[in-house]
């Protein structure tokens, strides 16, 4: 189910992404450094989305444990490639990480984290400035 996740993200269809996250009150998600319910992360992904170019996320080791046979850990680095449209191409590194749990036989993604691995970089990238 997460690798299904990253591929929905890839091909730029963060909706339905997002519907393996779990709808709860107490579930989480962090991007950013900012703590959103589902519904923040679903109007996020929705004003960012159309400016999407390209993006390929590219798992590189799945490190995952086990907690209980209903709990499940992800922490897994990321290499990222995110084109935006009027600004250059990005190439960097991110750890996520998440907690699944099963919910009504289900699988959902409760809890998730996002941290760049260099974050002054990616700001500078992803919002250049106009030296005239």
């Amino acid at each position: 189910m997460v690798q299904k996740v990253f591929e929905y993200s890839n091909n730029r269809d963060f909706e339905t992404g997002l519907n393996h996250y779990s709808e709860t009150s107490n579930s989480y998600f962090i991007t950013d450094g900012i703590i959103h319910s589902l519904a923040n992360l679903k109007k996020t992904y929705r004003n960012i989305g159309p400016a999407v170019e390209e993006l390929q996320n590219t798992i590189e080791s799945w490190n995952v444990k086990v907690l209980s046979p209903d709990v499940v850990t992800f922490t897994l680095p990321v290499k990222l490639r995110l084109k935006l449209k009027g600004i250059s191409e990005f190439t960097g590194q991110l750890v996520w990480t998440a907690t699944l749990q099963k919910q009504e036989d289900r699988w959902m993604i409760v809890q998730s984290h996002e941290s760049w691995l260099n974050c002054a970089e990616v700001t500078a990238a992803l919002n250049p400035t106009n030296d005239n």
